[in-house]
């Protein structure tokens, strides 16, 4: 009994000793819908592997808190992250502002933190994740001021004319 558990451990101290976490950025908060209770926002975010191997990402978990209300949620990731790559995601956020008069719903400052968890490659490193043993996971964070859409266009045939 007692080998069976310093194998067990040895094996996990292996598989977990030389982690490299995926390494990510918040880059923006951005508005897309506006709605009567609530409004629409997607976070963007990226991501790079470091490494030389494939890293199979999990789930992430996150809280958005602005000067307007919070939102915190789970997401799944389903992704898989190729060697030495980097991609973008982008997460959703309703920020709740229910009867609060328009000009304060407008998100003027706003801050994230949050974990993304991800599977280290090889096999042992599976059966370890999915007995619940070993689920490696990575901190971020990040903030901003504003999420601003951006100029809204003229209606089309408004009669405005651009010069």
């Amino acid at each position: 009994m007692l080998v069976r558990s310093l194998i067990m451990f040895a094996a996990l101290a292996s598989v977990t000793g030389c982690v490299t976490n995926p390494e990510i950025q918040v880059r923006a908060l951005e508005k897309v819908s506006t709605g009567p209770s609530a409004d629409e926002y997607a976070l963007h975010v990226e991501l790079r592997n470091p490494t030389d191997t494939p890293m199979v990402l999990d789930r992430w978990q996150y809280e958005v808190v602005t000067n307007v209300g919070s939102w915190s949620s789970q997401w799944i990731a389903s992704q898989t992250l190729a060697p030495r790559s980097m991609t973008a995601q982008v997460l959703p956020v309703v920020v709740r502002h229910a009867d609060a008069p328009v000009e304060l719903t407008a998100v003027s400052a706003w801050r994230v933190t949050g974990n993304l968890r991800f599977l280290l490659p090889g096999q042992l490193a599976e059966t370890l994740f999915d007995l619940g043993v070993s689920r490696p996971d990575v901190d971020f964070s990040g903030s901003g001021v504003s999420t601003s859409v951006g100029a809204e266009a003229p209606a089309v045939n408004s009669g405005t004319a651009t010069p």
